[in-house]
């Protein structure tokens, strides 16, 4: 079966379920090997699985595709009626191509995961065929790199730090391809590369959310002719631009003025108080004593007169620790500035130094981690999973903690924010840890349901309530998500 849209050929095997993908002299298959298939409890069902399976050609006022229904399953020999789609499409004015799964009728079964689109076959043991993957700050894999791919971070979960920015590319000589996943907030792509190379194979999951399948998931194809990885980063630039979703540096200067004096400056990365807890995985059984101290916060103000005093101009100073309980302890709760090191008054001396020489100061805060002991602690707002149960880890150093529903998290950032006002504590930045790192949550309590859009969505709403105090937001990495509401 074939489509086209001037140049662009949507060629489809309806045996086999593959695609093939023609523009001009280029041409792009999904690898013979690829199995299209979903996932559901212990048991795998391919696509041919299907009782009832009808293609059609579409032609529409924007573009022409291939329309898949795929209806009925055998599951242990019951049959059950789950029902779904696919409709992959040219868009006439771009000749993009669109590859779309959508459920249409779900009740019949649970599944967790489907395996589709594809990935592209690209054989060659040629350094000049390569692979773009945005894990952590990007890497550029060409086809005869003699290393393995190993484990990709959160399984190559987008909007983590395994895939920064929601689209990979592959480019062979001068030609090639972008794949963006218009639809990101449940998705994972697999990156594999063998050792010794010769290939190089990147296809996308997308997982269930809340249970189900739920909604309509999305990637776009740009297939290119003379171009390089600079060629595809400047096209997903236009993508994000195209969606209102880009601001710049510029922009956000007019906001907030301040950011100008981040501009060149030095950064200065240092602690209070360390308390590790004997239920953490950091406590050093051995040596005792580096599990507790305190550096005061006049002993942090005498290196700030140091580092003027060395002729540095503009420094930005980030402070971990700074709270009686110590670092990675008791969130999301504020405990009072650390008694020992000076409490609330040696804390706003440190910061009034720091004005005083046209430095800035900003917190480390987090809000995803919900520990045990936090004075605020309540089981009921902890995400929730799905048999009711909830996490339970001892990662940090606070020691036993769950996820906290970030439903909550905009409000205990309003609260812990206003009692650094009322303490007469002015800081110029906040780092909110972990939440550009870690993948969105779910949580299932009736309460405070929330789906990992909707997680990204709330500590978007964190960083923005910071911003409209005059603090600049940060976090731990630059995820493409949340670069709209971060500095």
């Amino acid at each position: 079966m074939i489509v086209k849209e001037q140049e662009t050929y949507i060629i489809f095997d309806e045996d086999s379920l593959l695609f093939t993908f023609k523009k001009g002299s280029q041409v792009w298959a999904w690898d013979s090997n690829f199995i299209p298939q979903m996932e559901i409890e212990k048991q795998t069902i391919n696509f041919s699985d299907a009782i009832e399976i009808n293609h059609k050609k579409v032609h529409t006022g924007i573009g022409s595709g291939i329309l898949s229904i795929y209806k009925g399953f055998y599951i242990k020999d019951k049959k059950t009626s789950y029902e779904f789609a696919t409709y992959v499409w040219i868009e006439s004015a771009t000749e993009e191509v669109f590859l779309e799964w959508m459920p249409i009728y779900e009740s019949a079964l649970d599944v967790n995961v489907v395996h589709w689109p594809g990935q592209m076959a690209f054989y060659s043991n040629c350094k000049n065929w390569y692979s773009l993957v945005n894990y952590g700050q990007g890497l550029l894999i060409p086809n005869d790199w003699k290393e393995e791919l190993g484990n990709i971070s959160f399984s190559g979960r987008y909007g983590t730090e395994g895939g920064y920015m929601p689209w990979f590319s592959q480019i062979r000589e001068d030609v090639g391809y972008i794949a963006i996943c218009l639809t990101p907030w449940d998705a994972r792509y697999h990156a594999k590369h063998p050792k010794r190379g010769g290939y190089t194979h990147i296809s996308v999951d997308f997982d269930a959310s809340m249970g189900k399948m739920g909604y309509r998931r999305i990637i776009k194809y740009v297939f290119v002719n003379q171009c390089d990885y600079n060629t595809m980063c400047k096209i997903y630039r236009k993508y994000v631009k195209e969606r209102g979703e880009f601001i710049s540096l510029k922009e956000k200067i007019v906001r907030n003025p301040s950011i100008e004096k981040m501009i060149g400056s030095f950064f200065v990365h240092c602690k209070i108080k360390t308390a590790i807890k004997e239920t953490s995985d950091f406590y050093n059984k051995k040596n005792l004593k580096i599990n507790n101290n305190t550096i005061t916060f006049m002993q942090r103000e005498e290196e700030i007169k140091k580092y003027y005093e060395m002729g540095i101009k503009k420094l930005y100073l980030h402070l971990d620790g700074w709270t009686e309980a110590g670092y990675d302890n008791k969130h999301p709760d504020f405990s009072p500035a650390c008694n020992e090191a000076g409490g609330w008054s040696g804390l706003s001396s440190l910061i009034d130094c720091m004005h005083e020489r046209g430095y800035m100061f900003g917190i480390h805060d987090q809000y995803r981690d919900y520990y045990l002991d936090a004075e605020t602690f309540n089981e009921e707002y902890a995400c929730r999973r799905k048999n009711g149960t909830i996490p339970l880890h001892s990662w940090w150093a606070g020691g036993k903690h769950t996820f906290l529903c970030e439903t909550q998290a905009p409000y205990y950032v309003r609260k812990n924010y206003r009692l650094l006002k009322e303490k007469n504590i002015n800081i110029d930045c906040a780092y909110f840890d972990v939440f550009t790192c870690n993948e969105g949550s779910e949580c299932y309590h009736f309460l405070h349901k929330m789906n990992r859009k909707e997680s990204y969505e709330y500590r978007n709403q964190c960083f923005e309530y910071v911003l409209s105090q005059g603090i600049l937001s940060s976090s731990e990495e630059v995820n493409d998500w949340s670069i709209p509401h971060l500095i």
